[in-house]
């Protein structure tokens, strides 16, 4: 009796489950088809093309996603990959793509590539993503991706040459990546640096070795980033010369050895950051290249750099007698590595930005005094910023040796206008050990002036 009536409890509990189940599925099948589309545009294509196995509903719901993402870089069954990347196009049929991001070994399949491009295009695509490599044939994007009227974000990374049509029009592209790609011409390139309505361009590792001088002039410009490759690289040795036309920049980033002659003409700058490496070949090339492009981001109101920046001005010596005008410049920062004090390049900047309110230091050291430093170590003359609205100065990765200290020091009695000046320790790792260092180097700022009343210390 017992084992019949557990029997039944069994089966009134695997009845309700199951009816609790359908029910679920039942309501999530009742949601409208484009709030289901809408949840599969969140996952891979792959993913997407399996709920079709769900029910009758499910079949054909995948064809009408917005969004197509194929990963075929890290597919170990590549010939799988290529046919379902096939079939996908072939069934879908012709609604619209928002979004499509590619990603495959071209080997000896280049037309293949480019159908499923073209087919991209030709469904009005807005957001296209291109990660394209090994190359065994030849190979051009097909040109109807440079006419694309519906295209607001182009990344192309692809380590091969960039063949570009004799005509480019892409009137809604606003945001531009570029990747390792080899830039053939300066005409066709000049073209794609220009477009009506681009906002933020990105060259990341381009080859500019074919190009002779070129021009970076599209009117609604707002960031530019510029990352040179290393300078292994053969692409480094290019040497074209980029002219920045008429730009109001927001944002602009430039890494590299300036293997190309940067240039800003007629155009403004709010927030730069630059990080230069001197050629080891070229140093003074280097160093009137950076000196030309400093002088072109006159107008920044923040400006970060390397401290290689100073480093590489400091090998062409005679380019610190012609003076650069930071007149809007209330933000510097010096990143990487330390400041030296010392340095003529390091006081060049300082001496010409006569506004200048912050001032952040990633490490800083004063190995032997300024140049123009008196017996009892005040510049003579101060720095403008120094006397009147030079405000706050921070020094990270402090660890407190000799050098950094007397840094701190300068900086103390020669800043007047000085209001705050705040020290990051990251010196030991352990805290108990932490709190005993930063108590003996409290001691040691507390016998500088102006210490007590205006500095910080703090843990990293």
């Amino acid at each position: 009796m017992e084992a019949k009536s557990l029997t039944r409890k069994t089966k009134r509990k695997k009845l309700k489950a199951e009816k609790g189940t359908d029910s679920g599925e039942k309501s999530f099948g009742n949601l409208p088809d484009a709030l289901l589309e809408h949840i599969l545009s969140f996952v891979s294509t792959a993913a997407a093309v399996r709920t079709s196995i769900l029910s009758k509903k499910w079949l054909h719901l995948w064809k009408s996603t917005p969004n197509l993402t194929f990963f075929g870089l890290k597919s170990p069954k590549r010939k799988l990959f290529m046919d379902f990347v096939d079939r996908v196009l072939a069934l879908r049929g012709p609604s619209n793509i928002e979004k499509f991001y590619l990603s495959c070994k071209v080997k000896d399949d280049p037309s293949r590539v480019g159908t499923w491009i073209s087919a991209a295009v030709n469904r009005n695509v807005k957001d296209l993503y291109l990660e394209l490599c090994d190359f065994e044939a030849s190979f051009n994007l097909p040109h109807c991706l440079f006419n694309c009227e519906t295209l607001t974000e182009l990344e192309i990374n692809m380590p091969y040459i960039l063949k570009l049509p004799s005509s480019i029009s892409l009137s809604c592209l606003k945001i531009l990546n570029l990747y390792e790609v080899t830039f053939t011409d300066d005409h066709s390139t000049q073209q794609l640096f220009s477009l009506p309505n681009l906002v933020e361009l990105e060259l990341h590792e381009c080859n500019w070795m074919n190009l002779m001088a070129v021009s970076i002039s599209a009117p609604k410009l707002q960031s530019l980033d510029i990352y040179e490759p290393c300078q292994s690289s053969p692409a480094s040795l290019g040497g074209c010369h980029v002219r920045i036309f008429r730009t109001d920049l927001t944002h602009f980033t430039i890494i590299g050895t300036l293997s190309n002659d940067y240039c800003l003409y007629e155009s403004s700058v709010v927030e730069t950051c630059i990080s230069i490496f001197s050629a080891a070949d070229k140093p003074r090339q280097t160093a009137y290249r950076a000196s030309k492009l400093l002088e072109g981001i006159s107008s920044a109101q923040s400006l970060c750099l390397t401290t290689n920046v100073v480093d590489v001005l400091d090998d062409a010596p005679e380019l610190l007698a012609f003076p650069l005008e930071f007149t809007n410049l209330t933000s510097l920062m010096f990143e990487s590595e330390e400041s030296n004090l010392h340095s003529d390049g390091f006081w060049h900047i300082i001496y010409n930005s006569p506004h200048l309110v912050a001032l952040q230091l990633y490490g800083v050291s004063m190995p032997k005094v300024p140049s123009n430093c008196r017996e009892d170590w005040t510049l003579d003359p101060s720095p403008p910023c120094f006397l009147s609205c030079l405000k706050f100065i921070q020094v990270a990765s402090f660890r407190g040796d000799e050098k950094e200290l007397d840094a701190v020091g300068f900086l103390l009695k020669n800043a007047t206008a000085l209001e705050s000046m705040d020290i990051i320790y990251s010196g030991s790792a352990h805290r108990d050990e932490g709190v005993d260092k930063t108590n003996k180097i409290h001691q040691q700022l507390l016998a500088f002036p102006r210490w007590s009343k205006i500095g910080k210390i703090d843990f990293d």
